[in-house]
């Protein structure tokens, strides 16, 4: 078993379809197909079950694959050395973020690429457990969430610069078009969407304890994972949405209007975490410095 047949099972893995792998790796389907075959009678099992869909891992295939994806991250992570060694920064940084902390990711982003232009990003998406997986074994190397503590001893956690949210909404549906700061009481009967009070849990109570104070209850008609769900909603004119000064900053909607809330914390602590147990390229080291200012 050699490292390029263990690519080629490594990518009809991460496909799921051998035809998709096979226009991935660049190659013709028969010869994958074949590779993957003779590597299975090289080792004496089946790793893939086969079926008119695509494959899927067998216990033994996804055995092999946990065991191989820590050597290939070893062999990119020598490459990169060696060329950095001689080349200057030149690494690729995997970054996982929460929608809500893409403004501010992005903005490192673009001035760390002014610096270092031989350097790229790669930027995965997925549930919390999910990123919080991907960043113990190294498939990512730094993540970037919102209010939403990954508890673990094992990382670092840096503290970012207060983000404080603000009160998005249609148009159409705003009752003070010309005022930018209002009171509790004009969200009466106001439809929301608010984040998910798991993730959200400080902000959340803040408001409706304000609300409660003012004796009404905020007419919630919808609840989401991320703040790209409240967006879409105001910009449909469903319901209004609070999103972090970022990302309104960032990205201007000339049917939506932007409101502060008086007397109403809606302090939003964005946090970047990474894994000081998995090695770091200096690519990846020299960007984590960007935030470093603001560590705990």
């Amino acid at each position: 078993m050699n490292t390029r047949q263990l690519e080629y099972f490594m990518v009809a893995a991460e496909c799921s379809n051998v035809t998709e792998a096979a226009e991935r790796l660049h190659m013709a389907q028969p010869p994958l197909s074949r590779a993957l075959k003779n590597l299975e009678e090289e080792l004496g099992v089946t790793l893939f079950s086969r079926s008119n869909r695509g494959v899927r891992l067998t216990d033994a295939g996804r055995l092999l694959y946990d065991e191989a994806k820590p050597l290939f991250r070893q062999i990119e992570n020598i490459q990169t050395v060696v060329r950095e060694s001689s080349n200057g920064l030149c690494g690729c940084i995997k970054i996982g973020a929460c929608y809500s902390t893409l403004p501010i990711v992005t903005q490192k982003m673009s001035i760390f690429l002014e610096q270092h232009p031989a350097c790229t990003f790669s930027m995965l998406h997925g549930t919390i457990s999910e990123l919080e997986s991907w960043l113990r074994d190294g498939t990512i190397d730094v993540l970037f969430l919102r209010n939403c503590i990954v508890e673990s001893a094992d990382f670092v956690h840096v503290t970012l610069p207060d983000d404080p949210l603000c009160l998005v909404i249609h148009q159409s549906l705003d009752a003070c078009p010309t005022e930018s700061t209002v009171d509790i009481s004009y969200l009466k009967g106001l439809p929301l969407c608010l984040l998910d009070e798991t993730r959200f849990p400080k902000p959340n109570s803040e408001l409706f304890g304000a609300c409660k104070k003012q004796g009404f209850s905020p007419r919630i008609i919808c609840t989401c994972y991320d703040n790209s769900a409240g967006l879409a909603l105001a910009l449909n004119a469903i319901a209004a949405t609070f999103l972090p000064v970022s990302s309104v900053t960032m990205n201007r909607y000339d049917e939506l209007h932007v409101k502060t809330i008086r007397y109403v914390d809606l302090t939003s602590c964005p946090t970047m975490i990474y894994n000081p147990g998995i090695y770091h390229t200096k690519s990846v080291d020299a960007f984590l410095s960007m935030f470093s200012a603001h560590s705990d």
